[in-house]
């Protein structure tokens, strides 16, 4: 009870009687014309609820369930004035609504109308939004965690496309790079755990896993990697606690980083050569 209470405490009016206002007048108007546009009458709901979805920020169940108990009294309002029409004797043309083994229905007045209409259409109207709310709001909240996790990232990788040469290794960007360097690494066994931009894009870190121990993975396309880089990775790594590290670039090393780097046993750079040939292997 407290959550449908808060549910029902966090509908969006405006959102709901908007969307459903539209919903019934398109169920009504496509359920009443003939029996092939019946047939498309039955997605309505559905789209209104995905929309309704889209729109709100929350509770999604809440809203389309109050979506479809709105449009299910909207179209009620619109069968009664019709029917209303009808039995009146105002020569507007009758519905043609299809019932089992394909006859039509002889529709008379208001009494025929709102029986027929709440035969077809509590079923179809009530549940049917809040499925296409549920469903909308479950993709937005994914999509907003995913976008959200890019960003804590610092950008997402991206696929390199046909590496034949060195050279269209070393034009890789530096999101290119790193889904080209996880791909090889993960075909030599390796598990991947996460990626990273740091030092404004310059470095991609990706963390690794292989036969238990963590690697933490320094990668750069930057014309010649300097030993700042290594001294960091080395920085990070005690940080991090993970024991064994590797600078990756597509280029080449300054002399200076190959030195810093050839005193740390648990440390290996790879150059852009040596990385093209592993891949090749």
């Amino acid at each position: 009870m407290k959550r449908i209470v808060e549910g029902m405490a966090h509908v969006e009016w405006k959102q709901v009687l908007l969307v459903a206002l539209v919903m019934a007048f398109a169920w009504c108007s496509l359920f009443m014309t003939s029996p092939v546009l019946q047939i498309l009458a039955g997605v309505i709901p559905v789209m209104g609820g995905l929309y309704l979805g889209n729109r709100v920020k929350g509770y999604y169940l809440s809203n389309g369930i109050m979506l479809g108990i709105a449009g299910f009294l909207f179209g009620l309002i619109i069968v009664v004035i019709y029917g209303s029409m009808i039995s009146a004797g105002v020569n507007v043309p009758l519905p043609q609504i299809t019932g089992e083994n394909n006859q039509q229905l002889q529709i008379q007045g208001i009494d025929d109308l709102v029986a027929v209409y709440f035969f077809y259409s509590l079923f179809a109207l009530v549940p049917f939004p809040a499925f296409g709310a549920v469903m909308a709001g479950r993709t937005q909240q994914r999509n907003r965690e995913l976008r959200r996790e890019v960003d804590e990232r610092g950008g997402r990788l991206e696929r390199p496309g046909v590496i034949r040469t060195l050279e269209d290794v070393r034009g890789l960007s530096l999101p290119q790079f790193g889904m080209y360097v996880s791909q090889i690494y993960k075909k030599k066994g390796f598990t991947f755990h996460d990626y990273r931009f740091i030092d404004k894009d310059k470095h991609l870190d990706i963390e690794m896993e292989y036969n238990g121990e963590r690697y933490l993975m320094r990668l750069s396309v930057a014309d010649k990697v300097r030993v700042g880089t290594v001294e960091t990775l080395i920085q990070d790594m005690r940080r991090r606690d993970i024991p064994k590290g590797l600078v990756i670039t597509s280029t080449e090393f300054a002399p200076e980083a190959i030195k810093a780097a050839a005193n740390k046993r648990n440390l290996l750079t790879i150059d852009g050569p040596t990385l093209f040939a592993i891949s090749e292997a």
